[in-house]
């Protein structure tokens, strides 16, 4: 698979990787759905997943280190609690659908999280532990097939009254152990090989120093921009899956 880049390609990928990371690190989310769309462009979305999952599993270990102490270490164990059975269902899936069909669901999650987003702000919901139990199982449902789940889970999040950098911390170290989970499942289904693995470390590496610049924009960064900057990548991801699930 890296054998098939060319080295302009490959370091094109890897300052990608430090982008986007910066972005990551930025706003809290939204770095791997980015990276994972950069890469289907240069092969299989089904292979970009993988590699991305493996990317991110550094990446994520990286950024919780960097906000141990932000982490409501709390919520982060009831979300897992709940989202961890079906991450496996939904990377069980994932492995036996078609690259049009996983670029479709892409394209209708992010579509989807236009609305969730806007009414949770509208509303002000405040949630309580099952609430985010069940939107935590539906997440894992989510987290198993796609890359860049945070943007359902996060009204559930901020609605418990965390501050964005608790957010920031919460939220690594959740999608950590979820990354782990998913390359599990995909290793037992045979979806990520040696170089898919390689590539996918290389990425992960090039991401720690871009989380640590994108830690220190986040501090100086207020809610309302954090809020149009997560509203603007949401739009120009739904139009990069359209268009790859429309090749």
């Amino acid at each position: 698979m890296i054998a098939d880049l060319s080295l302009l390609v490959l370091a094109f990928v890897l300052l990608a990787s430090f982008a986007t990371a910066v972005l990551h690190g930025a706003i809290g989310m939204a770095g791997g759905v980015i990276m994972a769309a950069i890469l289907s462009h240069f092969m299989s979305i089904k292979s970009a997943v993988p590699v991305m999952t493996c990317a991110l599993i550094i990446s994520h270990f990286s950024r919780a280190i960097m906000y141990f102490r932000d982490t409501d270490w709390k919520i982060t164990f009831r979300v897992l609690l709940f989202g961890c059975p079906t991450i496996v269902i939904g990377a069980l899936i994932f492995s036996v659908i078609s690259p049009r069909a996983i670029a479709i669901v892409f394209a209708a999650f992010l579509i989807a999280s236009f609305p969730i987003k806007y009414w949770a702000r509208k509303h002000q919901i405040t949630t309580g532990p099952k609430l985010l139990a069940g939107a935590s199982a539906i997440w894992g449902m989510l987290a198993g097939n796609v890359i860049g789940p945070a943007f359902f889970l996060a009204p559930f999040l901020l609605g418990t009254g965390m501050n964005r950098m608790v957010f920031a911390g919460t939220l690594a170290s959740i999608t950590f152990v979820m990354n782990v989970l998913k390359l599990s499942v995909f290793g037992a289904t045979e979806l990520i090989t040696g170089e898919l693995l390689l590539l996918g470390v290389l990425i992960g590496v090039m991401t720690i120093p871009g989380n640590w610049v994108g830690r220190s924009i986040l501090k100086k960064m207020q809610d309302s921009e954090h809020r149009l900057i997560i509203d603007i990548l949401t739009v120009l991801m739904i139009a990069n899956f359209i268009y790859l699930a429309a090749k």
